[in-house]
C-alpha cells in the first residue's frame, strides 16, 4: 500500500512543474487540497454547504476532454469562460446526518414537489457575491442531480462578465454569499482570497 501511495505521489509531481500542471489528476487533486482555500465549507444546524471554485481552465478541459478538439476549438472554448466566475455549491446533510436534503421536513408529495421546484429555480436569489463596494448576482444558476439518490445537491452558479465575471474582481478577496430560506440557517458567507486563486498553477491540456 506506501509503494502505491508513493507511486501516486510521485504521478502527481511530474504532472507539476513551475510553468503549470499538465495532469488532469493533479490539478484535481490540487483544486481538492483545502489548504489551497479553493473549498469552503460551513455546517449549520445539521446542514452542510461547500463550495468549490471552479478555474475556466478546468472547465473547459471537462467540456472538451472527450472531443478531437483542434488548438482552434480549444482557445475559443477556454477564451469564452475566461470572463466568468465559476463555483459549486453543494447542499447535504452534516458527516453525522442521513437525511436527504429535498425530503428533510418534508410531510408529503406536494411539499416534496414544492421543494425540488424552489432548489431548481429559486436558489440563485438567495446567492450573490460581495466583492469591494460592489454585489453582484449570478447570471446562472443551475441545480444538477435532480434525480440523484445522493443525499445532497449540487447548484454550478457562473457568474458572468456583466454581472460580476471580469478579470479585475480576481485582485480582490470575494464572498460568496447564500442566504438560506429554504432550511433556515441564515445568512452565511464563505470568503475566497485573491492570493489563492491567483495562486492557481496554469492548467495546460
Amino acid at each position: 500500500m506506501r509503494y502505491k501511495t508513493l507511486i501516486l505521489f510521485t504521478t502527481l509531481l511530474i504532472g507539476c512543474s513551475r510553468e503549470g500542471i499538465l495532469n488532469p489528476k493533479a490539478y484535481m487533486a490540487f483544486l481538492n487540497n483545502s489548504d489551497n482555500g479553493l473549498i469552503k465549507e460551513k455546517t449549520v444546524a445539521g446542514v452542510k454547504f461547500k463550495i468549490k471554485y471552479l478555474p475556466s481552465e478546468f472547465i473547459s478541459y471537462n467540456l472538451l476532454k472527450n472531443q478531437a478538439a483542434d488548438t482552434e476549438i480549444k482557445d475559443s472554448v477556454i477564451k469564452s469562460y475566461q470572463n466568468s466566475l465559476t463555483f459549486l455549491l453543494n447542499i447535504g446533510p452534516a458527516d453525522n446526518e442521513k437525511f436527504d436534503i429535498t425530503r428533510v421536513d418534508i410531510a408529503d408529495y406536494s411539499a416534496f414537489a414544492d421543494r425540488i421546484e424552489e432548489m431548481a429555480f429559486q436558489t440563485q436569489n438567495y446567492i450573490s457575491l460581495a466583492c469591494g463596494d460592489s454585489i453582484y448576482k449570478p447570471a446562472i444558476t443551475r441545480m444538477e442531480n435532480i434525480n440523484s439518490p445522493e443525499k445532497s445537491r449540487n447548484f454550478i452558479v457562473v457568474f458572468n462578465s456583466e454581472k460580476g465575471g471580469n478579470r479585475d474582481l480576481r485582485k480582490h478577496d470575494m464572498s460568496f454569499i447564500y442566504r438560506d430560506e429554504m432550511f433556515n440557517t441564515g445568512v452565511n458567507k464563505f470568503v475566497f482570497h485573491a492570493s489563492d486563486i491567483n495562486a492557481l498553477p496554469e492548467f495546460k491540456f
